[in-house]
Parts: structure tokens; sequence; C-alpha cells
């Protein structure tokens, strides 16, 4: 099977990211780019790797998150499904059809937030993809003119998942300036994303915690 090694140093995927990424910078919105793929790759590769997932799912789960946002550089509006097609037409040469099916099916359906996830791999998407909140991703400079996303990701220090497979518990962690936005202004905000990442757990057979600063909430 082709490695996510691979996947990265593919050319045509390279100039697909960065046109999405370069669409939301015009209108200078967050970071959706190959820092923000290659990070959402890492956590979902991790999940299911820690939780006892075998290396193939692992990687393949690591392309899908790699890929999730692909279909940006065509439009925001239902970038999942256009990220799907994009991805079969970049992959049909490259994998399996065995594999690809499992890597757009968890691209096409990452954005359902009213549905249950569709697989492991689905699942490990969107942990991976909703973990990445940080200052990193903020282009705006001036904190003046922070609008709600830019201020939430730039008061965020740092933010981590931790996996204890053995109680079956996946936690998203997160350290947060509370001078730029406080923990239930926090929490208030992100509550769908919240929501979200429980579903994507649940369906890994796992609890879903979350913390602000060392607190559980």
């Amino acid at each position: 099977m082709v490695s996510f090694d691979d996947i990265k140093s593919n050319r045509e995927i390279q100039v697909y990211l960065k046109t999405a990424d370069d669409n939301f910078a015009a209108i200078g919105y967050k970071d959706h780019g190959i820092r923000h793929a290659k990070l959402s790759a890492d956590v979902s590769g991790h999940i299911l790797e820690s939780l006892g997932y075998s290396k193939d799912a692992c990687e393949l789960a690591k392309i899908a998150a790699y890929l999730h946002d692909i279909g940006n550089a065509i439009g925001q509006e239902d970038h999942a499904q256009n990220g799907a097609v994009l991805a079969l037409n970049l992959l049909e040469n490259i994998l399996s059809y065995d594999d690809i099916i499992k890597i757009i099916s968890a691209i096409g359906s990452h954005e359902d937030k009213d549905l249950d996830p569709i697989s492991p791999i689905c699942a490990a998407v969107i942990l991976g993809d909703k973990s990445d909140v940080h200052r990193a991703r903020v282009r705006q400079k001036d904190m003046t003119k922070f609008e709600t996303h830019d201020r939430v990701n730039y008061a965020c220090l740092n933010s981590h998942f931790d996996v204890d497979s053995r109680n079956k518990i996946i936690a998203l962690k997160l350290i947060v300036d509370e001078d730029i936005c406080t923990v239930m202004e926090y929490f208030d905000i992100f509550l769908a994303r919240i929501k979200y990442c429980r579903s994507a757990a649940k369906y890994l057979g796992c609890e879903f915690e979350f913390y602000i600063n060392n607190t559980k909430l």
C-alpha cells in the first residue's frame, strides 16, 4: 500500500492544498493549508494507533485527514463532498479502490455534524481536524480586527489529545489565555465542535473529555 509519506510528497496534492489555503488567505480566514493537514493527519493516526487499530487503518486515516480540506481548492461550500471527488481523481492511479473508498467516504462525511461518523477512519479524521485550535492558525495580526474564530484560536496557546486506551478515554486538552477569551466563552463558541468530537470518540468506543487550563468541563 502507498504510504502517507508518499501522499505528502505528491506534487499534485501539494498544489491542491496550497490552492485551498490561498483561497482562505484571500479572505483573511484561518490556516487550512499543509500545516493543518499534517497536524490533522498526525492526530488521526495517533488516535487509531493508540486504540490498537491496524497499521493499514492508521495510514488510511492519516491520508484521509491530510486530504480532508482539499475541496476548499474549489470553494468552501460543500467542500467535504468536493474534496471526496478530488481525492478520488488524485488517488485512483495510486491506491486500490478498496482503500480509496474508505478515504473518500471519510472525507465526504467529515462535516456531517448532525450524523454519527460512518467509520473508524472518519471518526479519527473528525478528531484530528477539530483538535487544531491554536494561535498559529490566525493570519490577522491586528487583534482589534479579530473576528470570533480569530480570537478563539489566538487565545489557545496549546492543544493536544490524550488517548487512554485502557480506560477508553479520549481527552482534548487546551491551554487558553483567559485575558483574550474566557473559559466559558470559549466553551460556548465551541459547543458544536465538542459535541461532534464526543460523537466521534463514542464511535471508537471511547468517552470524550474536554479540558481547558487543566479544568474538566
